[in-house]
C-alpha cells in the first residue's frame, strides 16, 4: 500500500474530512501530534545512554522549549527522526486496525 493511500485511508479513518475546517480539524490534530510526541519520545529516551538520559531530565525539568528539545534530541540521540517515523506508523497503523474493524 503506497503512503497517499495509507495516508488517505487515515483521513477517513478519523474523519477528518468530515469535520469543518478550524477548531475540530486543529483540536484532532493536536492530540495526535501530541500522541505521536509522547510515543517518539518512549523510543528516544530508552535508546539513550544514562549521561544523556540526566541531561533530558535536566532540561524538562528546566521546561526547556520544543526548539530546545528538538535540537537536543537531534544532537545526542541517534536515530531520533526514525523513532518518530515509526511512532506515525505505530499509531496509524494502530488507528486503521480499530477502524477496519468498526
Amino acid at each position: 500500500m503506497t503512503d497517499t493511500t495509507k495516508f488517505q485511508r487515515l483521513i477517513e479513518a478519523l474523519e477528518l474530512d468530515e469535520l469543518a475546517p478550524g477548531e475540530e480539524q486543529d483540536e484532532l490534530l493536536t492530540d495526535l501530534n501530541s500522541a505521536i510526541f509522547k510515543s517518539s519520545l518512549v523510543r528516544m529516551i530508552e535508546s539513550m545512554d544514562e549521561k544523556t538520559r540526566e541531561e533530558f531530565a535536566t532540561l524538562m525539568e528546566n521546561e526547556a522549549s520544543e526548539e530546545e528539545l528538538e535540537k537536543f534530541l537531534a544532537e545526542k540521540v541517534p536515530g531520533a527522526e526514525k523513532a518518530i517515523e515509526e511512532a506515525v506508523a505505530s499509531i496509524a497503523d494502530d488507528i486503521l486496525t480499530v477502524s477496519d474493524t468498526d
